[in-house]
């Protein structure tokens, strides 16, 4: 949890990564070791798809891995370090190698499950490139074997993975299928300009959103290789600022493409000097909070909204709350509290 206050700065250096949200059934040996972490305060892992300048990536195996059996390197940040600058050091521990840090590919919120246990786990997916071709692993404790491999080779050793019927490793499968999917399908994002009013229009309707205020609220897109992916908007009412209007394409969705957009939208909303450059925007103070109403609170929970009861919630979103979703719920983003967060 202490690399979250990291994570805005992070995304600004290396790009906005795509975050899913996976889940996956470990066994108990594999639970107790994720427990053993939490206990110590981690929660995470930083993984790493690192490319020689031939092409191949570098792959390593633990000591308990069954023969033949490799996955990308990885390891924990410690606390008080930074998270690149704890990427670079596990690259070296587990490979050997000097690595230039390129691209923020992925963010896996992963939920561990055994029995009716549950850990919740985030993974931070980096792309990475180096000059070296000797791999010499520093950390010979926990790596017994280092290797290259190529893109083909690479894809079977996925299947390797997925193949044990162990929850951890075929984690590790999918982590190292999604980062290279990841790498081959660049996200970006826009601020919609007049003519992506009409696309961001269908959008809504196609996903049966109301389009009332459409002219109303300024629009972002998220885009995948220059195509559009995933829309959101902010509206300045009279007593908040509303978060509205996501949406995601049916290819994309299940990618972590909308949680994205979302956290872009909240990094711009905490940075002061890009927010005021937009009018609707400039009579907020600047710790004013983003508002939205949902039907899927956990969705929000994860990029640190919080949910607010009925009385707290804003005049002008109520009569969402009283809609015939019964579920809906009204949640709240607060700058102050997600850059102080612990």
């Amino acid at each position: 949890m202490h690399l979250r206050p990291q994570l805005s700065t992070i995304r600004s250096r290396f790009g906005y990564p795509y975050h899913p949200w996976w889940n996956q059934e470990f066994d108990e040996v594999g639970f107790k070791l994720v427990q053993k972490s939490t206990r110590q305060g981690r929660f995470h892992d930083v993984t790493l798809l690192i490319e020689s300048i031939n092409g191949c990536y570098a792959l390593m195996s633990k000591h308990s891995y069954p023969p033949g059996v490799f996955r990308s390197p990885s390891g924990g940040v410690n606390p008080g370090e930074d998270i690149a600058a704890g990427a670079l050091r596990e690259a070296h521990e587990e490979t050997g190698l000097r690595v230039d840090l390129k691209r923020f590919l992925a963010h896996i919120t992963l939920d561990i499950t055994h029995k009716d246990d549950l850990i919740t786990w985030d993974s931070y997916l980096f792309y990475a490139t180096t000059n070296n071709t000797q791999l010499n692993p520093t950390d010979l404790k926990e790596v017994q074997d280092t290797l290259w491999a190529t893109p083909i080779q690479v894809h079977h050793m996925i299947d390797k993975l997925k193949a044990t019927g162990n929850g951890g490793l075929t984690y590790r499968g999918n982590l190292t299928e999604f980062s290279l999917w990841a790498l081959k399908n660049k996200l970006t994002f826009k601020l919609a300009e007049k003519f992506d009013l009409l696309y961001v229009g269908r959008s809504l309707v196609t996903h049966n959103q109301d389009p009332e205020d459409l002219e109303k609220a300024i629009w972002w897109l998220a885009q995948i290789d220059g195509q559009p992916a995933a829309t959101l908007g902010l509206i300045a009412r009279n007593d908040c600022v509303e978060m509205t209007g996501l949406t995601v394409e049916p290819i994309y969705q299940g990618r972590g493409v909308g949680q994205a957009l979302a956290e872009y939208v909240c990094d711009f909303w905490r940075t002061r000097a890009e927010r005021y450059k937009l009018k609707p925007f400039r009579q907020y103070p600047a710790d004013e909070p983003l508002w939205l109403v949902t039907a899927n609170p956990g969705y929000y929970l994860n990029i640190d909204f919080e949910l607010m009861g009925p009385e707290q919630t804003p005049g002008s979103l109520r009569h969402k709350t009283r809609s015939t979703r019964s579920s809906d719920t009204s949640m709240r983003y607060q700058v102050y509290r997600s850059l102080n967060r612990p």
